[in-house]
């Protein structure tokens, strides 16, 4: 295989695809075209902070933008060869991809040509001009103070519903990873400052952290275990069995919104913004990767913003 190929076939597991790269990356220059850069580019990705989902889908996006660009050197692209190839994505003859995805791409594209310019292979940015309107999802739903005290007040009838709300709303996990959770993970040898461990496998274990639990956890999480058979697993149930629970929740606490894990996680992080919390100590505590922090910064200011 030659340095400016790559393999052109579809694989089940793209992470396999990467790592089975057989170029050897080689610094950029404006001679290069940018199928030579792709391995030094996946190096990049890999070597910073972004999610696997994000490091996958900005190399194939600046893939396909090799195959439209073909040979021409990098120092020669022009902001007019990127709107044509954005054109394409958005033309009825072409992928008629939706604007979202349109915006991923133009994304990543702007992040390969910025990476470029940082290493001084190109001089000029054709990107610099190009406009990524992002589509914005509507505002996500999150509970009020009192809604709040009233969830808690229906869910201590029960310690196992308790335990979840309490975890879910005051740490701002992903549900996931509550299901992850071992009594192992539990710290409780300082009764004023129990903490909880959140871990994780393979690639993700660089969102392992630690995370610093209430101090009424401890009596709750007691009560639990006292009447629960726990051995291992901290919550040893089905998304399924937990999604009910909820529902029975919204029911008896007459909540209006839509109630689950990713509602109290929202509300978990506007109410630590209306704390005045340090965001990034906000976004570190909840394991939110570093390439989705400003999207979400502007999602949670205007949550957390007084009306106008």
């Amino acid at each position: 295989m030659t340095q400016n190929q790559l393999p052109m076939f579809k694989r089940k597991t793209f992470a396999a695809n990467l790592h089975r790269q057989s170029i050897d990356p080689v610094a950029p220059t404006g001679e290069s075209s940018v199928m030579n850069t792709l391995p030094a580019y996946l190096a990049f990705l890999e070597s910073s902070n972004y999610s696997p989902s994000t490091t996958e889908k900005y190399f194939t996006d600046v893939k396909k933008l090799s195959l439209f660009l073909r040979e021409k050197k990098i120092g020669e692209i022009t902001e007019h060869d990127l709107q044509q190839w954005i054109g394409g994505l958005l033309s009825p003859q072409g992928e008629k991809l939706d604007r979202r995805t349109i915006n991923r791409k133009v994304s990543a594209i702007i992040n390969y040509f910025s990476w470029l310019r940082s290493l001084e292979a190109i001089t000029d940015d054709p990107t610099t001009s190009i406009s990524n309107q992002r589509i914005r999802s509507p505002l996500p739903d999150y509970l009020y103070e009192s809604e709040c005290k009233m969830l808690y007040e229906v869910a201590s009838k029960d310690p196992r519903t308790y335990l979840l709300v309490l975890l879910l709303l005051e740490t701002g996990i992903k549900s996931k990873e509550l299901f992850s959770i071992k009594l192992a993970d539990i710290d409780t040898s300082d009764p004023y400052r129990p903490e909880l461990w959140i871990k994780h496998k393979g690639k993700e274990v660089k969102k392992d952290r630690k995370v610093a639990l209430p101090q009424n956890f401890i009596q709750v999480y007691q009560q639990y275990r006292e009447q629960y058979t726990i051995e291992d697993l901290l919550f040893p149930y089905t998304d399924r069995f937990v999604q009910m629970l909820f529902v029975e929740l919204k029911k008896e606490a007459k909540v209006e919104k839509e109630l689950t894990p990713k509602t109290l996680r929202h509300t978990h992080v506007v109410r630590a913004y209306r704390r005045g919390e340090d965001k990034e100590k906000i976004f570190d505590r909840i394991g939110l990767a570093p390439d989705s922090r400003q999207e979400a910064d502007e999602v949670y200011t205007k949550l957390a913003g007084r009306g106008i």
